[in-house]
């Protein structure tokens, strides 16, 4: 994993983590939800630099399609089924064979962020390694189309990161930590949620 992909999947995790905390713990402070914005698209980045740097696409493919699954497990309290990393799976398979790209933006629509997260990561794919302009123009489009004046909206400003070169000396965050720390982190704030209230 180079310094900007590990940069970028901080930023996701952090961002995440605040979401999170505004959606269990402090609904009220919207602030927190607009923070989280950025990190599903940032999620997007590493799945495409994962898929393009994986000596081994079957494992990858299989890490994210496990955690996926061990994620409906200790979720089930919260009754989120077809996560993220489900998303995140379907996509992967759709970067590593474009044959895949009709069935997996079919089976997308049933998965978090449902067709859109599908297109922005294909957006995300088209800035990063074939035309910059074009891709933007889709990820604006996307957003202008479906979430203009909603809070997903914001999701617009991780792409402001993904394009400096951030390229941070911070410690590897270890893979399955990364996989294990989604359901986890999610679990302890549901609770700690419905104690608060």
């Amino acid at each position: 994993m180079n310094l900007k992909t590990n940069t970028i999947k901080w930023l996701a995790m952090v961002t995440m983590t605040i979401d999170h905390i505004g959606y269990y713990v402090f609904p009220e402070y919207i602030i927190l939800r607009l923070i989280g914005r950025l990190a599903f698209p940032c999620f997007l980045f590493t799945t495409i630099q994962g898929v393009k740097q994986t000596a081994n696409f079957p494992m990858y493919f299989l890490r994210l399609l496990g955690m996926a699954l061990v994620s409906v497990i200790l979720m089930s309290p919260i009754r989120i089924y077809w996560n993220i990393l489900f998303s995140l799976a379907i996509f992967a398979l759709s970067l590593k064979d474009k044959r895949l790209f009709l069935p997996t933006l079919f089976l997308s629509y049933f998965t978090e962020y449902s067709v859109y997260g599908f297109l922005l990561g294909w957006a995300i794919k088209i800035m990063l390694d074939k035309d910059r302009i074009q891709g933007i123009v889709f990820i604006l489009a996307l957003h202008l189309g479906l979430y203009f004046g909603s809070i997903q909206f914001f999701a617009l400003i991780a792409v402001v990161f993904m394009l400096l070169p951030m390229e941070w000396r911070l410690p590897r965050f270890p893979k399955w930590l990364g996989y294990l720390y989604y359901p986890i982190h999610q679990v302890i704030l549901f609770w700690l949620g419905s104690f608060i209230k």
